[in-house]
C-alpha cells in the first residue's frame, strides 16, 4: 500500500510539473504574439491620397511604381537628422537629376521613393521629376503624419499609396 501511495505521488507530481512547464510555455507564445501585435500597431500607417481626383498624381505615380514595379517596401523607418535625410536625398541621385532638369522643367523637383527621411532612403530610390506643389503637398503629410504618431529617429510606419 505505502508503494502504491508513493508511485501515485510521483506521477501527480510528474503530471503537475509538466503541466506547470506547458504553462509557462503557453504564456511565454502568448506574451510573444502580444509583443508582436504591439510592434505593429506601433507602425500606424500613412495612407496618401492617391485616388481618382488626386492632387497630386506625378507624386502617386511615383511611390505607385517604386512599390508594385520596383519591388521597393511599404514599411519604412524614419530618419530624423537632418544630415542623414541630405545623406540619403543625395545618394537617391534627386540633385543630380534636379541640376540637368531645372531649365528644361521649371516649376518641378525631384521626388524620391523611399523617402529620403527614411532609413530604406537613398541609393537605389526610385526618382522622378515632379511638379514643386505636388512634392511639396506629399512632404506636408508625411511631416504631419510623424508629429501626430510620434514616429521619431528609427520609429516604423507603413505607407498606403
Amino acid at each position: 500500500m505505502k508503494i502504491l501511495l508513493l508511485s501515485v505521488c510521483v506521477v501527480l507530481l510528474v503530471a503537475f510539473t509538466t503541466a506547470n512547464t506547458l504553462g509557462d510555455s503557453t504564456d511565454e507564445i502568448e506574451n510573444e504574439e502580444s509583443s508582436l501585435e504591439k510592434r505593429a500597431r506601433k507602425c500606424p500607417t500613412i495612407v496618401f491620397p492617391c485616388g481618382r481626383g488626386t492632387t497630386m498624381p506625378a507624386v502617386c505615380r511615383n511611390m505607385r511604381d517604386a512599390i508594385k514595379k520596383q519591388g521597393k517596401p511599404t514599411r519604412l523607418h524614419r530618419v530624423a537628422a537632418k544630415n542623414d535625410i541630405n545623406k540619403n536625398r543625395r545618394a537617391s541621385g534627386c540633385p543630380k537629376l534636379t541640376i540637368l532638369k531645372r531649365k528644361k522643367m521649371p516649376g518641378f523637383n525631384c521626388d524620391e521613393y523611399p523617402f529620403a527621411s527614411s532609413k530604406e532612403g537613398g541609393k537605389g530610390s526610385k526618382i522622378m521629376m515632379v511638379p514643386v506643389r505636388e512634392n511639396s503637398q506629399q512632404g506636408g503629410l508625411l511631416a504631419g503624419f510623424y508629429r501626430k504618431h510620434g514616429i521619431v529617429n528609427g520609429g516604423c510606419y507603413n505607407v498606403k499609396v
